[in-house]
């Protein structure tokens, strides 16, 4: 498909809710085959979220990674499409791109292991220290307990800080699993940007087609028919 094509193809996926694969798209040719396709895949696979949020995500790793639109989906790993030494930079330019709230990339396992290690023991020497010097008794052990998970707090959360630049590890392996994760942190984003709320009827459905391509294509409502050729008859390609 061409550029004109795919950004067709995603608008309507994005509009309806739904996933049309390539393999189902190669024989439409008018834009009553796509009606038809578009028909039923509402009638298997209503809008979701979750389906918003995989489009919101594959939009951006498009504009961000250059990929095609057929080399992502659910199942796709993450860790091939972003490579470490540049996984950071492209993680925020995915952020920023879909306007989304993202998780953060992680720690490698070593290092976190080692801050906790180092937090686990500032936080005795801490607490060792406070009982040598105020010797505590009776409930006065309860505000140093206190203390010290405060301190630990503050130094797990200095020592991570501090080593941000180590978070090059992805905190889920594919794009489906991102998209959960992102709807999870973008919930009312979502809610919000929800265009279905309720059942379609065919007619619905026909007109927000249309529109689609009126919008893609700026030519009048009246020249988009069943029988109108998508490539010949619209210039999409």
């Amino acid at each position: 498909m061409g550029l004109d094509s795919v950004e067709l193809v995603m608008r309507i996926e994005e509009e309806f809710g739904i996933d049309l694969p390539d393999a189902e798209l190669s024989s439409i040719r008018t834009v009553g085959d796509l009606y038809r396709l578009v028909m039923t895949k509402m009638q298997t696979g209503p809008s979701t979220r979750i389906s918003r949020a995989f489009y919101s995500l594959r939009r951006a790793m498009m504009a961000c990674l250059g990929l095609p639109r057929n080399a992502i989906h659910p199942i796709t790993k993450l860790a091939p499409l972003l490579p470490k030494p540049t996984r950071i930079a492209a993680w925020k330019s995915l952020a920023e791109v879909s306007q989304l709230e993202f998780p953060k990339l992680r720690h490698p396992r070593w290092a976190r292991d080692t801050i906790r290690v180092l937090t686990a023991a500032a936080a005795i020497a801490f607490f060792a220290f406070m009982v040598s010097w105020t010797h505590p008794w009776g409930l006065l052990w309860l505000p140093l307990l206190g203390v010290t998970a405060v301190v630990a707090f503050v130094v797990f959360s200095g020592v991570y800080a501090a080593t941000s630049f180590l978070a090059r590890e992805l905190p889920v392996r594919k794009v489906g699993e991102l998209a959960e994760v992102l709807l999870g942190m973008n919930l009312m984003r979502f809610d919000a940007d929800s265009k279905i709320t309720q059942p379609l009827s065919t007619q619905d459905i026909w007109q927000r087609l249309v529109y689609i391509f009126c919008d893609q294509t700026a030519l009048n409502w009246e020249e988009i028919t069943p029988e109108s050729r998508i490539a010949e008859d619209l210039g999409i390609d």
